[in-house]
C-alpha cells in the first residue's frame, strides 16, 4: 500500500493535558480523523481506541498504511515500540496516557524522534492527565499545549516549561472556566 502524499509543512509537537472526562480523547478523535493524514495511536491499553485497527509495528511495512491505526505499548517487550518508532513517517503520532513513557530509559529514543520529526513530517501529540504525567523531554520540544482542567501540580514542571508564568495563569483560567463547562480548554502557543 502506498503512503498518502503530504505537502511539506512544519511538524508540531502538541501536549494535551486534562483530568479524566474533560474531553481529551474526544478532541484527539476529531484531530486524527480530520484531513487525509495517517495517524498512529500508541496507547498502554485499547479501551478508548478499539474502533481502529491494531498494528504490531514489527517490520517497516507495518508503518505503511493510511487512515488510523492503534498500537498497544508494552514496556516489557524486548525491541519494543520505542525501538521501532523512528520508522513512522508522514502523519500524526499520538502517545496516549504518557504515564507509560515516564521511564528514564525511554528519554533518548523519544528525544531522537522529537528532534527528527520535521524531517519525517510527523506531528507528535503527547497526552496526559497533568503536567507531571508527561515526560519532561516533551515539554522541551512543545509547540502547543492544549490545556483542559487539571489539578496536577504545575510547579513540579517549572524547570522544563518554557514560559512557566504563562502556563500557571492558563491553568488557573482554564480550571475556573471548567467549573461552568467541564469540557473547556485553551490552546497555548509556546514561543
Amino acid at each position: 500500500m502506498d503512503e498518502p502524499k503530504i505537502t511539506e509543512r512544519a511538524a508540531k509537537m502538541t501536549i494535551i493535558l486534562g483530568a479524566n472526562g474533560t474531553g481529551k480523547s474526544t478532541l484527539l478523535h476529531d484531530i486524527i480523523t480530520h484531513g487525509n493524514e495517517k495517524s498512529l495511536v500508541i496507547t498502554p491499553d485499547d479501551s478508548e481506541w478499539r474502533k481502529y485497527a491494531e498494528v504490531e509495528l514489527l517490520e517497516k511495512d507495518d508503518f505503511v498504511f493510511s487512515g488510523v491505526r492503534r498500537h498497544i505499548f508494552d514496556p516489557q517487550k524486548k525491541c519494543g515500540t520505542l525501538d521501532k518508532i523512528h520508522m513512522f513517517k508522514k502523519g500524526k503520532l499520538i502517545f496516549d496516557d504518557c504515564r507509560a513513557y515516564l521511564l528514564s530509559a525511554t528519554d533518548l529514543r523519544i528525544r531522537q524522534l522529537l528532534i527528527r520529526r520535521r524531517q519525517r513530517m510527523v506531528d507528535v501529540f503527547a497526552v496526559g492527565h497533568g503536567f507531571t504525567e508527561v515526560p519532561p523531554v516533551f515539554f522541551t520540544f512543545a509547540t502547543d499545549i492544549i490545556l483542559f482542567r487539571t489539578t496536577d501540580n504545575i510547579f513540579k514542571r517549572k524547570d522544563c516549561l518554557k514560559d512557566f508564568e504563562k502556563m500557571l495563569e492558563a491553568q488557573k483560567r482554564v480550571n475556573a472556566m471548567a467549573a461552568k463547562n467541564p469540557h473547556y480548554y485553551e490552546v497555548i502557543k509556546i514561543s
